[in-house]
């Protein structure tokens, strides 16, 4: 009998796993969408009013007079249908076998690395979706009935591009024309943000092409080198090595295209949803991660089944990018 088993896979049991383990980290996840701004969404999909993005100022109204109408949202965007992240693994016949003969305490650290290897899949493929989304687009692989791959998209929007006239590794520009290129980015993203924590995320060219600018300079107070960023003023650039692998070209692909900035005001209405379970045993209950146990005949064995339905959800009116090599 495997019906021992199932104690370890109730809700309180799952949960209590998963408080038990240790944290997980991933980049952009950490410092775009970190915890304080995921949330449960108790429906199977998101429509624009749940984006939470900013609103605006409206005018007065004299007294005596009505309300003031707030005009529907005519954006392109429609209803948004997340999609499953679904890995599964076997939990052998001969494996529940052994487990069978051993103490409480083994069996669940047997179940806990299983629920371990689940949850850090469910993870990594909600940081891929992440690191897509800064770009204001999600184009995702998604496996379809017959197993072909296919792209899973949701569009935000397209964030703005500043052209940067003097190239940061170009002969002849100086620290101050670097400063200039930050203060043009900022008075940008001051049209649309309200946002004031500003990230600014390059790739090791980027670094080091700043690098180089500060090894020319005999005031280091004017630009600062350390290990994961350089200090320009207020503006901290920060080695972003985040990255995810496409199955459809079989690559892996850079948070950060070569020679690019990417700025966000990750203070400004960035937000991770997780979305309503396809599931009948969670009692289709938002969540973040949950595991569905199926009992398969042949071969006897378990399938453990991973759930999760995030969608991140980026203001693109808070990013920027920006060319800066040439």
């Amino acid at each position: 009998m495997w019906d021992f088993l199932k104690k370890f896979f109730v809700l309180s049991a799952l949960v209590n796993t998963l408080n038990r383990l240790p944290p997980m980290r991933t980049f952009i996840m950490d410092l775009i969408y970190p915890e304080s701004v995921r949330w449960n969404h108790p429906k199977d999909k998101l429509a624009h009013a749940d984006l939470g993005l900013p609103e605006k100022n409206i005018p007065l109204i004299t007294r005596g007079s009505s309300s003031y109408p707030i005009p529907l949202d005519k954006t392109a965007l429609k209803l948004i249908d997340p999609a499953n992240i679904t890995p599964s693994l076997i939990l052998n016949a001969h494996e529940i076998n052994e487990m069978r003969s051993l103490g409480v305490a083994q069996q669940q650290q047997l179940v806990d690395r299983k629920i371990d290897k689940l949850r850090k899949i469910v993870r990594k493929t909600t940081e891929a979706m992440a690191i897509q989304s800064i770009t204001g687009k999600i184009a995702y692989d998604i496996r379809n009935a017959d197993n072909t791959l296919d792209t899973y998209v949701v569009d935000f929007g397209t964030p703005k591009a500043i052209p940067i006239a003097k190239k940061w590794d170009a002969d002849g520009t100086t620290v101050g024309d670097i400063t200039a290129t930050i203060g043009q980015i900022i008075d940008s993203m001051q049209e649309t943000s309200e946002g004031t924590d500003l990230v600014y995320l390059c790739g090791f060219d980027v670094y080091s092409a700043l690098v180089a600018k500060a090894g020319k300079l005999n005031n280091s107070d004017l630009i600062k080198v350390f290990p994961d960023h350089v200090q320009i003023g207020n503006a901290k650039f920060i080695i972003c090595s985040a990255k995810y692998y496409s199955h459809k070209i079989k690559t892996n692909v850079k948070a950060i295209p070569a020679k690019t900035v990417i700025v966000i005001a990750k203070d400004d209405a960035f937000s991770l949803a997780y979305c309503a379970l396809d599931s009948l045993d969670s009692n289709f209950a938002a969540l973040p991660f949950f595991i569905n146990m199926v009992k398969k005949d042949d071969p006897e064995a378990l399938k453990l089944i991973g759930q999760s339905r995030p969608m991140p959800i980026p203001n693109v009116d808070a990013i920027r990018t920006a060319q800066v090599l040439t």
